[in-house]
């Protein structure tokens, strides 16, 4: 069933689809020459042109890393660089190497001097930089040392605790991180899920410590960042029902946490999240191999660093949404097959 769903993709998706499916899921070496060909199709697609129009002679796309202008249809430099990883392109691509070289040049953050007091450096810009560059494959960088250094901690505040209450405390009706704690975000995720150099063998034990009291724990309440006499929300921490199946409310950052967590080798069967993916191949099982569900495209076609999934242009056309969801599901059961 698997191989007919797969063919599926490949003849019909979009050629970002067709070409992962090939690489990442059947493991296919694709020839030089066919690669080439899929570049120039991906490259030109409708959108993915709209994009690039919005990149400026210096490499950024709009002038907004994290956050765009209100009621702005341009996304944020982050949202772009996001969307074209994700189309399969690397640094071979001009206008995706333009856009992360210009991430290491003095004032690289366009709105940073307005927020950079507003929260420790933990939840700063620097984080979203990092998570991009270890997406990207640029692992050699100092920084890059140091935020993966950030991620491990996030994930041993868990690993240590007995319960919530040693992470964070009640303040106000609300609660607020305890001092030096702080979890894991999805982009110290990223962080570590396309980085290899932490994964010793002690390392490994405590994220799948951490990834234990994580099932037991989740939901989090909301909790914030006190920074002087403000309440921050940190950025996307993982604080959602992922401990549940899959379902339309959660299913943006349900396929976030597990495709990424599938990366850091923390979907195996040995893992207590294991079981909602086994749900989620069940049910694919029961549909003919296919992600059909109707989730509304809103989250997954406008891509930020909370948002963007689809490959596909148009949602509209019901097969392209199953492409991009089904796709989405096989990948993940691809990588967790390394998991321990």
């Amino acid at each position: 069933m698997a191989i007919d769903v797969l063919d599926l993709l490949i003849k019909n998706a979009c050629p970002s689809i067709s070409l992962r499916t090939q690489e990442e899921i059947i493991k296919k070496q694709i020839p030089a020459k066919e690669k080439k060909e899929y570049i120039i199709k991906i490259t030109s697609g409708e959108r993915i042109n709209q994009i690039l129009n919005w990149q400026t002679a210096d490499g950024y796309f709009g002038n907004r890393f994290h956050t765009a202008p209100s009621k702005s249809n341009i996304w944020t430099h982050e949202g772009c660089v996001r969307y074209l990883l994700e189309m399969g392109l690397n640094l071979d691509f001009a206008p995706l190497k333009k856009a992360l070289d210009i991430l290491l040049v003095p004032g690289w953050g366009k709105e940073c001097e307005e927020v950079k007091n507003k929260a420790p450096a933990i939840f700063g810009y620097g984080m979203i930089r990092a998570g991009l560059f270890a997406q990207a494959g640029l692992h050699k960088y100092d920084f890059m040392h140091e935020w993966i250094d950030i991620a491990l901690q996030s994930f041993r505040n868990i690993a240590e605790a007995s319960d919530y209450n040693d992470i964070a405390v009640p303040y106000k009706n609300k609660y607020i991180f305890a001092e030096k704690k702080y979890l894991p975000t999805m982009y110290l995720l990223r962080v570590l899920a396309f980085t290899d150099k932490w994964r010793t063998q002690e390392n490994i034990a405590m994220v799948t410590r951490a990834y234990r009291n994580l099932y037991e724990w989740l939901p989090f309440p909301p909790t914030y960042i006190k920074a002087k006499y403000q309440l921050v929300a940190p950025a996307g921490n993982i604080a959602g029902p992922f401990n549940q199946n899959i379902s339309e409310s959660i299913g943006l950052w349900w396929f976030f946490f597990y495709e990424l967590s599938a990366r850091m080798g923390m979907l195996g069967r040995n893992s207590p999240f294991y079981k909602h993916l086994h749900a989620l191949n069940e049910y694919l099982r029961k549909n003919n191999g296919l992600f059909i569900e109707k989730y509304n495209k809103r989250g997954y076609d406008s891509w930020s660093g909370y948002s963007g999934l689809a490959l596909e242009d148009n949602w509209s056309k019901r097969e392209r949404r199953i492409y991009d969801l089904t796709f989405r599901s096989y990948l993940i059961n691809a990588i967790a097959e390394k998991s321990i």
